[in-house]
């Protein structure tokens, strides 16, 4: 169960870490005056991968090939992460149900419910 939320967690953090250093790499390599500090590269990285995108910072337009790319995979792993997440929900909601299931002993009261009787009672009424 918890394998599933550490495969997202280490995939969010690889994109993360692609698009921190690409960016860095793209303006190294860049002719245009372009400075983007290691710390606001890490808020465009999350910005993009996440989807959200303010668009506040520019990257160097040589980038944008790149971009074409590591958009795509990070929308592929958004919508992987989601399905993932709703996989978990549904597993602990299961494990959760047959714990229940498992805790459950029968009693007194609960066979005299399903014995279908009002009162739990033989059902012989006339010997009082």
């Amino acid at each position: 169960v918890f394998l599933q939320l550490s495969e997202i967690f280490i995939i969010f953090t690889i994109l993360n870490l692609l698009g921190v250093f690409s960016l860095q790499f793209s303006i190294w390599l860049s002719e245009e005056d372009i400075q983007i500090s290691w710390m606001k590269s890490l808020y465009w990285a999350v910005q993009t991968t996440t989807t959200i995108g303010y668009g506040d910072v520019t990257p160097p337009e040589g980038f944008r090939w790149f971009l074409l790319f590591y958009l795509a995979i990070s929308t592929y792993a958004v919508g992987s992460a989601f399905g993932k997440l709703r996989d978990f929900s549904a597993k602990l909601e299961s494990m959760r149900l047959l714990y229940a299931w498992q805790q459950q002993e029968a009693s007194h009261a609960m066979l005299a419910d399903f014995s279908g009787k009002p009162d739990g009672s033989d059902g012989d009424e006339s010997k009082e």
